[in-house]
């Protein structure tokens, strides 16, 4: 009974485990990297939204938002972005996300889409930055810090809707 635990426990077993640990070292790198797959496809609905901001976008003025989940003056300003869209049919909301920094890297494609990444770069530390832009020629018309003053938004939405002077 002794030489069968021994034998068990001694080099038969060591030698399993090790065959084993060796099996999940050289298979590991693989199980644990993650599907190519999975980032095309990903990566292909990042784009879908991409262009379908941008297609809408041409026509109407954008109104962009800086935004972060955590920061108490973009949960302050929701209830005037909100009530802008209801009642403004001529503008395109766009909310550039940078609670994370997988969030910040797809508001950064989405900003690179919509020709707004100077916009971005200068503003994505300053979560509760609305910026709103000229349909088509993406020239900046006005920014906000913290605004919930709905009428604020109002006159900077008319003046991107006048016609650019030459």
């Amino acid at each position: 009974m002794e030489y069968f635990k021994l034998k068990f426990y001694g080099g038969d077993m060591i030698k399993k485990v090790a065959i084993f640990l060796s099996l999940i070292c050289l298979l590991g790198g693989t199980l644990l990297q993650p599907s190519e797959a999975f980032f095309i496809k990903k990566k292909k609905i990042v784009n879908k939204q991409v262009t379908e901001a941008v297609d809408e976008s041409i026509t109407k003025v954008l109104v962009v938002e800086i935004y972060a989940g955590w920061c108490p003056a973009c949960r302050n300003i929701q209830p005037t972005l909100d009530l802008l869209q209801k009642e403004e049919p001529n503008i395109k909301f766009v909310q550039l996300d940078v609670s994370t920094p997988s969030k910040a890297t797809k508001s950064a494609e989405l900003a690179h889409g919509l020709n707004i990444v100077d916009f971005y770069k200068l503003n994505k530390s300053k979560t509760s930055t609305v910026g709103v832009f000229k349909p088509s020629s993406r020239k900046l018309v006005a920014v906000f810090q913290n605004n919930n003053e709905i009428d604020d938004y109002k006159e900077a939405i008319q003046k991107a809707l006048e016609p650019e002077s030459t």
